[in-house]
């Protein structure tokens, strides 16, 4: 059987997924979602100054699209920080918590949420990641694709919704 460990993991059905969705390059690409927002604003920069409406364009959308990704980090991560140290800061009856009665389940149940969470996250900012890379694509005259634009957008204006309702909160 000349079959590598790799191959026969796929052809099984059980593909290497945790490494594909934390692995390196899942690393990478989330944070090229991350440091969107100050590369973005570097093309904004040569855009304008160069006068390419493109340019502008993929850096507008690359603002708007890195802007999702902070709030989707900077909400994952106080849900990380609630779920993981849970009894420290939510002091009260276990007894209709998740996971409870007891602290122990209670605490149990909420770190691994926290840990799907980050997961969750570290996907949604490769997938910020894909969304700035079709829209270099569209833009630059290589493959055209209809929503990467609308969907930079669209994202852009969730964050200003949601981070002006967050802040007339009373």
């Amino acid at each position: 059987m000349g079959t590598n460990r790799r191959n026969g993991a796929r052809r099984n059905g059980l593909a290497a997924l945790p490494g594909h969705l934390v692995g390196a390059s899942a690393w990478t690409e989330a944070a090229t979602g991350i440091l969107l927002v100050p590369a973005s604003a570097r093309r904004l920069a040569t855009g304008v100054r160069r006068s390419r409406s493109a340019d502008v364009v993929r850096a507008g959308c690359g603002i708007a699209l890195g802007l999702f990704g902070w709030t989707v980090v900077l909400l994952a991560a106080q849900g990380l920080v609630n779920g993981l140290l849970y009894p420290l800061v939510d002091a009260h009856d276990y007894q209709h918590s998740w996971g409870g009665p007891t602290l122990a389940g209670a605490w149990l149940v909420h770190a691994a949420g926290a840990l799907a969470l980050a997961v969750a996250t570290l996907l949604v900012l490769r997938g910020v990641a894909a969304v700035d890379r079709a829209n270099e694509q569209s833009l630059s005259g290589g493959r055209r694709r209809w929503w990467p634009v609308p969907l930079s957008v669209l994202l852009g204006i969730g964050v200003v919704v949601l981070v002006a309702a967050w802040f007339r909160q009373v």
